[in-house]
């Protein structure tokens, strides 16, 4: 007998802390990727093209979402992610990366700390945007460019400007927000 599945989609970021249950699963689409779960602490941001997911603690698998009117696979392998390991995918170009991560940087916004290992930098402004209050851009020639830090959020930080300072990059006004641009 298969167990139950609860199946969710998800844009922007989630932290799930999922007790094991073999008899019931998890299944989230984001970004067009589909990430599935019987048990584990892990962390999952879809924003601006890009689908990040980090494991702390248990193991995820993740795979293109089948289309939706196809119920059968989507035709690639699963990958499955174990504590420490993260995978960040560019939807636009299905390029996808396996990093090493410290399971206590797994969902690290939730105190108030963005880490970044080698991110993409049109992913962590949009990251951003969500924490800022003000929408933060980054220009078309500097999009490409990767970020790897720590970056804190709060009532008083302003890590807008503190990743411009930190990239060699000016952080303009734009409308209502910031827009990162080549220094």
């Amino acid at each position: 007998t298969r167990g139950a599945t609860t199946a969710i989609r998800l844009t922007g970021g989630a932290w799930f802390d999922i007790r094991h249950d073999p008899a019931r699963a998890l299944s989230i689409e984001a970004g067009g990727q589909r990430i599935s779960d019987i048990g584990t602490r892990f962390d999952i941001l879809s924003l601006a093209g890009h689908v990040y997911v980090a494991v702390a603690e248990g193991q995820v698998s993740v795979a293109p979402a089948p289309a939706p009117a196809d119920d059968g696979p989507a035709g690639a392998a699963p990958v499955t992610l174990g504590a420490g390991h993260s995978l960040a995918i560019d939807t636009r170009t299905n390029d996808a990366q396996m990093r090493a991560v410290a399971p206590g940087d797994v969902g690290s916004w939730r105190a108030g700390r963005l880490v970044y290992n080698d991110a993409p930098l049109a992913l962590v402004a949009a990251d951003l945007s969500r924490y800022g209050g003000k929408t933060v851009s980054v220009a078309p020639d500097v999009g490409a460019r990767r970020f790897s830090g720590i970056l804190a959020v709060g009532k008083d930080a302003n890590p807008a400007v503190e990743l411009g300072d930190l990239m060699g990059l000016r952080a303009v006004p734009d409308g209502a927000g910031l827009r990162l641009a080549a220094g």
